[in-house]
């Protein structure tokens, strides 16, 4: 996958629009020098042409209703994501369950999980 990321082209379904693949380009541009919003951040998105539609002055004061409001109960609720996602096993991922215990997906210690990472804290003597 970062093989892919790195050094493929992206490549997009025929069926969406210029605009749509256009602004999808520019912002997984490989160069970060080159990537829209680079030079001028937010307002160079803003300005693409997928937004035209877009009057960002209403939609930051909140005078746009959203397309779709789901109802929420709070903040875990996830009754709005079909169980094919949220039933799916989550490979390589160290979580916390229910009775918050540690759930290890991919290795049968917590500790096992960043083997091959190179970072170690530093010792008490750097702070003094």
């Amino acid at each position: 996958m970062y093989e892919n990321i790195l050094h493929k082209p992206l490549v997009t379904r025929p069926d969406i629009s210029l605009t749509a693949s256009g602004i999808l380009e520019e912002l997984l541009e490989k160069d970060p020098k080159q990537r829209l919003g680079s030079n001028n951040d937010f307002e160079d998105i803003k300005h693409h042409p997928f937004f035209t539609c877009i009057n960002w002055t209403e939609l930051v004061e909140k005078k746009i209703p959203p397309p779709y409001d789901p109802h929420v109960d709070g903040p875990d609720d996830i009754s709005n994501f079909d169980t094919e996602f949220t039933n799916a096993m989550v490979p390589d991922s160290v979580c916390i369950s229910s009775d918050y215990s540690i759930v290890n997906a991919s290795v049968e210690e917590a500790d096992d999980a960043f083997v091959g990472f190179s970072y170690a804290p530093p010792s008490d003597d750097f702070f003094f």
